[in-house]
């Protein structure tokens, strides 16, 4: 592993981290043959079993049958150490969610053929048989060759090999229909290709809402926001966004109704008829081949606000609910187990960047000393350490509890990290109580304790040691250690510091594994792990050196540090030399530093004495928009999370509370 990124999987050596999402971690990778692939390693482990294996191997094959036109091709798929990995053609450009946020809406010929092109991506990956159940702006490519759809066939491979135990898709634009028990069928994407568009044309999701109450009561009985959109296609777009699946068209009409012409002979099947309580049944003739491009009409709009629906599916009758007010609230607890409650009282504007994403989180007695962002059970989660000697699992989404408070330390938790074991995720603190503990986070008690440092323990970090899952941790002996996660055996004893050691990381280097750590004696220092010494201390900073991360940025490996000097500095680790003038902007220390990937955009997280986290350009080094601000005391620690459908900055805070802001622009 290189700056953490893998060196190799399934005979693809991988180069760097492309991005990271709710699924998993994408990388870009060479083929044995110098190709450039995009190698996808989930999260979840479909290697549990041999059946479970089969069915997910089985699904990847279905989505290698997709025509290659418009899609990115799936070459290979298989499981490494437990996680499964798909493989698809390389496709250089910046996603269309990237590329409106950054340039503005699309207008005018460069609109219509994203419409056309993506809907004939869609005819494809639907004759093959599958439903894309993920299709969003971040899932289109804007290629040299025009838009490729990516990512189709995932999903359902997931399901399939019974990863899954949530509903699958981005609920922006997923379509009514999938917050239920009703079959996804492949209305769903045209609902969420709908959307898309939608934001491609404007800059805006079609049902707002800044929760997933207030999202889920848009999609549900709002009704969509198409101002921007020219006609014809705002027309054809409503009518996408039915809340009818029945009533949209299907991606050969959609085609059809676009461009004047099917995509191919094939054509799909569907009833003819839709009757609603109250209204006669409706049919909507779909225009042949002669029809003009951008040609159709939306028809009469289902009603949203009716007691049931009677839907004819091949000659049987069903009664489908329709939820309308308040009733959203039930759903929302049946589905994701949100509290109970109302819906905000209407559709609110999605927070931008630097705005708080939700009301700030409380629970915590004392301070927070460290937060981690991770999934468990398929949630997305935030775990906190605190000075009243607990850790907490927060729902990113909601940000209720997202589990049981993990109690059995003595004294201050200071750092908490996620990691992995047999393919489950773990939780691990490090305390002033000298232990640094493993949790199951599903049930919350304690896998096992650490207990070799003389001292607090400061920081800990996960990683990966001759293919071994390890914990990495530091702190007031001036020590550094490595166990194995398995058996919490120490693997590894790092001595040299002069005083406590803040913060280590464990990284590759020229595929061997090296540590770096930061500490009170103003050093960064750089180790050999195998062979258990110290190859250069880097100095720079004036004081004690509080915070570190390490990323990857242009290929090259980095280290992100601050300290007591208000500072915050970049080291190129291969050249074992600061990379650059420091950062300074915060009035005080530098209590924590995080690296993330923000729209193929390296930055830095920063969280200070002054009451503010901040966010950096790790490439130019200027600040990104203001400060954020809003806690009432120092910011002990930052990280980031993109696991929700909205990037996010999280800060944690000696005011005891969380905050989640967006990193949305």
């Amino acid at each position: 592993m290189v700056g953490g990124v893998p060196g190799a999987v399934g005979g693809y050596r991988l180069v760097r981290l492309l991005g990271s999402g709710g699924q998993g971690s994408v990388y870009l990778g060479t083929d044995g043959g110098a190709g450039r692939v995009a190698v996808k390693i989930l999260h979840e482990g479909a290697a549990a079993n041999a059946d479970a294996m089969r069915r997910f191997l089985r699904e990847v094959e279905v989505a290698r049958r997709v025509a290659p036109f418009c899609t990115a091709r799936v070459l290979d798929a298989g499981v490494h150490e437990g996680r499964p990995y798909i493989v698809s053609e390389y496709v250089p450009g910046d996603s269309l969610e990237a590329l409106v946020r950054r340039d503005g809406p699309r207008a005018g010929g460069g609109l219509h053929r994203l419409a056309v092109t993506t809907s004939s991506a869609l005819a494809a990956i639907h004759r093959a048989g599958i439903v894309h159940r993920d299709f969003k702006p971040a899932n289109v490519i804007l290629g040299p060759e025009g838009p490729v759809v990516i990512d189709f066939g995932i999903a359902r491979a997931l399901d399939q090999a019974g990863t899954r135990t949530a509903a699958v898709g981005t609920p922006a634009y997923m379509a009514p229909e999938q917050f239920g028990q009703e079959p996804v069928t492949r209305a769903a994407d045209i609902f969420a290709w709908a959307g898309t568009i939608v934001y491609a044309a404007t800059g805006h999701r079609p049902f707002p809402g800044d929760t997933l109450p207030a999202l889920l009561h848009s999609i549900l009985n709002g009704s969509p926001d198409v101002s921007g959109l020219p006609d014809p296609l705002r027309e054809i777009v409503l009518r996408c966004l039915s809340k009818d699946p029945l009533a949209r068209p299907t991606a050969e009409e959609l085609h059809t109704l676009l461009s004047g012409h099917p995509p191919a002979a094939v054509q799909e099947t569907r009833p003819a008829t839709v009757a609603v309580e109250g209204h006669p049944a409706q049919h909507t003739p779909v225009p042949g081949a002669a029809g003009a491009a951008w040609a159709g009409s939306a028809g009469p709009e289902v009603p949203t606000r009716v007691s049931r629906e009677v839907v004819e599916r091949g000659g049987r009758r069903r009664w489908i609910p329709v939820v309308a007010g308040a009733a959203v609230a039930l759903v929302a607890v049946a589905l994701f187990a949100w509290p109970e409650g109302k819906p905000s009282a209407g559709p609110a504007a999605a927070p931008t960047f630097g705005q708080p994403a939700r009301a700030p989180v409380l629970g915590h007695g004392n301070d927070i000393r460290s937060v981690a962002a991770g999934t468990v059970d398929g949630t997305p989660v935030a775990a906190t350490g605190s000075d009243d000697q607990t850790v907490r699992l927060w729902n990113l989404t909601t940000g209720e509890a997202a589990g049981p408070v993990l109690r059995g330390h003595t004294g201050w938790v200071r750092s908490v990290a996620f990691g992995s074991l047999r393919s489950a995720p773990v939780v691990v603190s490090a305390s002033d109580d000298d232990t640094v503990r493993v949790w199951n986070p599903t049930d919350g008690s304690t896998i096992g304790v650490y207990s070799g440092h003389d001292g607090d323990v400061k920081a800990v970090a996960t990683g990966e040691y001759d293919r071994r899952p390890v914990v990495v941790s530091a702190g007031a002996d001036a020590s550094i250690h490595i166990w194995a996660l398995e058996d919490r055996k120490q693997l590894v004893k790092l001595t040299g510091h002069e005083g406590t050691v803040w913060a280590a990381a464990l990284t590759e280097l020229d595929g061997a594994p090296f540590v770096v750590s930061a500490g009170e004696d103003g050093t960064v220092r750089l180790w050999d792990v195998r062979a258990a010494v110290e190859l250069a201390s880097l100095t720079g900073h004036e004081g004690p050196v509080r915070a570190l991360s390490l990323t990857v940025v242009n290929g090259k490996p980095v280290a992100v540090t601050g300290g007591d000097d208000g500072t915050i500095r970049v080291w190129d680790l291969n050249a074992r030399r600061q990379d650059g003038a420091p950062l300074t902007g915060h009035n005080g220390t530098v209590w924590s530093v995080s690296t993330a990937v923000l729209q193929d955009r390296h930055i830095i997280i920063s969280g200070g004495e002054d009451h503010t986290a901040r966010i950096w350009d790790t490439t130019t080094r200027e600040p990104l928009g203001a400060p954020f601000r809003g806690h009432t005391d120092r910011v002990w620690s930052v990280t980031s999370s993109d696991l929700t459908g909205t990037p996010l900055a999280l800060t944690a805070s000696r005011d005891t509370t969380l905050r989640l802001w967006s990193l949305a622009r």
